[in-house]
C-alpha cells in the first residue's frame, strides 16, 4: 500500500503530473493523428520529461560531474588559504542571508578553517540585478559570528560569475605569494571551478561541500520527483558552462 501511495503521489504532483499529462497527450495524438511529426515530437517531449525528472537524468548529467569531485584530506601542515566559492544569497527587503548552497559551503569551509587556521577567502559579489550587500559581506557576518577572527577573513566582493571568481582569487594569491589553495564548493560545481582556477595558474586541493542528490538510488528515485529535476537542471547548467568556458578560452 505504501509503495502504491508513493507512485500515486509522484504522478499527481509536479513534475510527475506533467509527465502523466504528456503521456496521456501522446496516447491521444497516436489515436487521432496520422502525422508522424506530431507523434515523434510528442514522444520526444515525453522522453525528455522522463529523463529530467527521474534518476535517469541524475545518472546521465549529475553523477559524472560529482564523481570528479574527489575530496582531499586536510592536513594541518599544509597552510594554504581556503577559498569558498559563492553559492548565492537570499535578499529579504533590507537584509540578505546566505542561500542553501552557500550555507553548505560556508559550513564546510569553517570545518576546514578549524583544522588549518589559515586565511579564508569567500568569493561572491552582489547578485546580478540586485543591489546592497554582496555575498562576501553576508558570509563575513556568518563566519565571524561562528568565531573566525576578522583578520583571517578576506572578502572578495566583486565576482559575479565562476570565471570572475577565478580572476579575483588569482589576483589575491599572486599578491600574497600563494600558488595553491583549498577550494570549497559544491561537488557539482567543482569541475568548472577547479578548471577556472587551474587556468589562472592556481593549484587546487578539492574540498566539496556535498552532493545535490543521493548517490545510492532506490526504485523511488526512478519516479518523477522535484529533487531529480533540480539536480539534472543544475548539472546541465554546469555542462553548458564548461562548454562555453572552453569555447571562449576561459579554461
Amino acid at each position: 500500500m505504501l509503495k502504491l501511495e508513493k507512485i500515486i503521489a509522484s504522478l499527481l504532483t509536479p513534475p510527475g503530473l506533467l509527465v502523466l499529462l504528456q503521456f496521456l497527450l501522446t496516447l491521444l495524438i497516436f489515436k487521432y493523428s496520422r502525422k508522424n511529426i506530431l507523434r515523434n515530437l510528442s514522444v520526444i517531449i515525453l522522453l525528455i520529461l522522463i529523463v529530467f525528472t527521474t534518476a535517469i537524468g541524475v545518472r546521465i548529467f549529475l553523477f559524472p560531474l560529482e564523481n570528479t569531485a574527489e575530496e582531499m584530506n586536510v592536513e594541518p601542515g599544509e597552510p594554504y588559504p581556503i577559498v569558498i566559492m559563492g553559492g548565492g544569497i537570499y535578499y529579504d527587503k533590507g537584509d540578505a542571508k546566505p542561500g542553501l548552497h552557500s550555507i553548505q559551503r560556508l559550513s564546510k569551509g569553517y570545518q576546514v578553517y578549524q583544522k588549518l587556521k589559515t586565511p579564508l577567502i569567500y568569493s561572491g559579489g552582489v547578485g546580478i540585478g540586485q543591489s546592497g550587500m554582496s555575498e562576501a559581506d553576508v558570509a563575513a557576518n556568518w563566519l565571524i559570528n561562528l568565531g573566525i577572527p576578522p583578520e583571517d577573513y578576506i572578502a572578495e566582493d566583486q565576482a559575479r560569475t565562476t570565471y570572475e571568481n577565478g580572476l579575483f582569487i588569482q589576483e589575491w594569491t599572486r599578491k600574497n605569494n600563494y600558488n595553491k589553495v583549498y577550494l570549497v564548493t559544491s561537488a557539482v560545481h567543482m569541475l568548472r571551478s577547479r578548471a577556472v582556477l587551474n587556468s589562472q595558474g592556481i593549484e587546487v586541493l578539492s574540498i566539496h561541500s556535498g552532493f545535490l542528490y543521493s548517490h545510492r538510488l532506490s526504485w523511488l528515485d526512478y519516479l518523477p520527483n522535484r529533487g531529480a529535476l533540480y539536480a539534472s537542471l543544475s548539472a546541465v547548467h554546469e555542462w553548458l558552462g564548461l562548454v562555453w568556458y572552453r569555447i571562449t578560452g576561459r579554461i
